[in-house]
């Protein structure tokens, strides 16, 4: 009698497989592991083919943001510390300029983080009298709005020598500057118009555009596109210079919002929102708020001036707060493009001639210190009054320019940002981009449920 012998499980050796098994059969498990492993390597191939094809993606962006990373309120040891800092310039070799109205005049704090002075803060030729607004000149010069004059000063900061021009002809201090080649533009709050006049002349004409209160101008890379902030309907406008077309960015204000200094880097525009204690940036198209605070979490109180390095970094002239604030960009991949205002142009610029010269600095000494420095929770909007003898920090040199009158009101309580550095997500997806994650996802699942196939399978 033939005897079957039973074979014991589990010895894939005990019967060899062949290419007719049927499924079920113990020569199924040695080719099992193969297929598994093929079929694992196929789904990380796919997740990888589409990450790197969202990563190709043009479309896909990270979300750019800015960390403030510090904040100065001197500039040892040329200034023991800030009065009332109004505006803040990058110059083309990374080094920050800053006007302080009431005290200090104009320093620039070089790249390595030196600080030196280009004009003191004083009545003589050479001093700067209430400096309001600046820009640089191609050649490297610095233009200053001297509000205690009034009047424009172009210091030469290797000898220095300063020559002047009269300011726009109506009372109020100059709060923005805009230089191209030999053309100067010039934003006065409380004029309604925004100010342009050949660089060293004394007659300004008006240009025409959809704004009531210009408070702020800068121009773009090529000079071709004005961007000004209008503190009358806390708006941004784009202006084409060569066609006249007009446009607005659609500033999302607030009841408290009053716009005050703009700047501009590749198409993308930053502006100081002075009522609310921000600065808000138009990157890609989209506003959010840039900067808010500073690194100690204190926040900015009536800023005034911003302004953009090489880096994408932003200063800021925290007003109030007597203090310039430096926060640094991280996370941008993709420039937005310039893309040129498109609606109807506006009308011809008109011309206005000047109905009085520039007023003369008497003859007495500046005062190197306000009497009372601005109160760190006060929130008032820095005012273009023409009140004589008042700085926006308390005590300027006297005689009958513009100036500021000192702030008085308290801080309106706010709540903190949410749409700002600190509440940035992380990453935001464009194009065919949102398949990553999707992929990701797919892929982990798949493999988890074809190991525990293969688990089942070996215990079989």
């Amino acid at each position: 009698m033939h005897r079957t012998v039973r074979e014991p499980e589990g010895d894939a050796t005990a019967r060899p497989s062949t290419s007719g098994d049927a499924p079920g059969r113990r020569g199924s498990p040695r080719r099992g592991p193969g297929i598994l492993l093929a079929a694992g390597a196929a789904a990380v191939a796919v997740v990888l083919a589409g990450a790197g094809a969202a990563l190709a993606d043009p479309g896909a962006t990270v979300v750019e943001r800015w960390t403030p990373l510090r904040a100065d309120s001197s500039a040892p040891p040329v200034a023991s510390t800030f009065a009332a800092p109004n505006d803040v310039h990058v110059d083309a070799d990374g080094s920050v300029l800053v006007a302080d109205f009431a005290g200090n005049g104009v320093l620039r704090r070089s790249a390595d983080g030196v600080w030196s002075v280009v004009a003191p803060f004083g009545t003589g030729s050479r001093d700067m009298w209430n400096p309001s607004a600046l820009a640089t000149t191609a050649d490297g010069r610095v233009l200053v709005a001297e509000a205690g004059r009034p009047a424009l000063a172009t210091v030469d900061p290797g000898t220095g020598d300063v020559a002047r021009q009269g300011a726009p002809p109506v009372r109020g201090q100059v709060s923005g500057l805009a230089v191209d080649g030999a053309t100067v533009f010039a934003a006065v709050p409380g004029s309604g118009a925004l100010w342009t006049a050949p660089l060293g002349s004394d007659t300004w004409t008006t240009v025409d555009g959809p704004w009531r209160d210009p408070s702020g101008v800068a121009l773009s890379d090529d000079g071709r596109v004005l961007t000004v902030a209008d503190a009358g309907v806390d708006d941004v406008w784009q202006v084409d210079r060569t066609t006249g077309s007009a446009v607005s960015l659609g500033f999302p204000g607030e009841p408290g919002s009053t716009l005050r200094g703009v700047a501009v880097d590749h198409g993308d525009v930053f502006v100081v929102d002075n009522g609310e204690g921000r600065v808000w940036a138009r990157v890609q198209g989209s506003w959010r708020v840039a900067v808010s605070t500073a690194p100690d979490g204190s926040p900015l109180v009536n800023p005034t001036g911003v302004a953009v390095g090489a880096d994408r970094s932003l200063v800021v002239a925290d007003y109030n707060r007597q203090r310039i604030v430096t926060a640094a960009s991280s996370g941008r991949v993709v420039p937005a493009p310039t893309a040129a205002p498109t609606s109807v142009p506006t009308d011809t610029p008109t011309t206005t001639t000047p109905d009085d010269e520039p007023t003369t600095a008497p003859p007495v000494d500046a005062t190197s210190r306000p009497s009372a420095s601005p109160s760190g929770s006060a929130a008032v909007e820095p005012t273009t009054s023409t009140t004589a003898g008042a700085g926006p920090a308390g005590a300027a040199p006297p005689g009958s320019g513009p100036m500021r009158s000192a702030p008085t009101r308290t801080a309106p309580t706010r709540t903190a940002p949410t749409d700002g550095p600190d509440d940035a997500r992380a990453l935001a997806w464009t194009g065919s981009a949102p398949v990553v994650p999707a992929l990701a996802v797919a892929g982990l699942l798949l493999l988890l449920g074809l190991a525990g196939v293969a688990a089942r399978r070996r215990r079989a």
